[in-house]
């Protein structure tokens, strides 16, 4: 079956413009098309500057949405909760913090939020990956994070089309 989305609908699965733009531009295309389709244009037609873009539109991992980011995404901050809803169930107040500690010192040393696929893992299965990480140089960890980003749309592609055919 075939189903055409908007730029909206797009970025709601990644967060580049640029990627929702090319992906919008396309004919129409079963939910298998558009996750090759989106493959391409993630990694040979948006910019560093979009990868940051979308990177910078997900949520810390271990944050709640904010009310206003709710409000101005509606659609990312129900799947975000979603994806990380196994890390929710696993977390205690003491890795809670330790996420954050990490969290901070990893947006400090490489310009952007740590990137991971979060869905189906827990809290400490995060937190150990970060730390194995961390110490990779940032030219490695940025192909590390675009591919994580691309893992999130791909999830984010099929639950789109998904709802599409309920």
């Amino acid at each position: 079956m075939e189903i055409s989305f908007g730029e909206e609908e797009f970025l709601a699965c990644c967060g580049s413009r640029k990627f929702a733009k090319e992906m919008a531009a396309l004919p129409l295309l079963s939910c298998e098309e558009a996750v090759e389709a989106a493959r391409a244009i993630w990694f040979n037609k948006v910019e560093v500057s979009g990868w940051l873009e979308a990177f910078a539109s997900n949520l810390r991992i271990g944050e709640s949405p904010s009310s206003t980011y709710q409000k101005s995404h509606p659609t990312c901050a129900q799947w975000s909760k979603g994806e990380q809803s196994i890390a929710l169930a696993t977390t205690t107040d003491t890795i809670s913090q330790e996420l954050h500690e990490w969290n901070n010192r990893y947006k400090e040393k490489f310009g952007f939020i740590f990137m991971i696929c979060a869905t189906g893992r827990s809290t400490p299965e995060i937190l150990a990956e970060l730390k194995r990480r961390y110490p990779n140089r940032p030219i490695v960890e940025f192909e590390i994070a675009a591919q994580e980003q691309m893992k999130i749309t791909q999830l984010r592609l099929q639950k789109l089309y998904s709802h599409q055919l309920l």
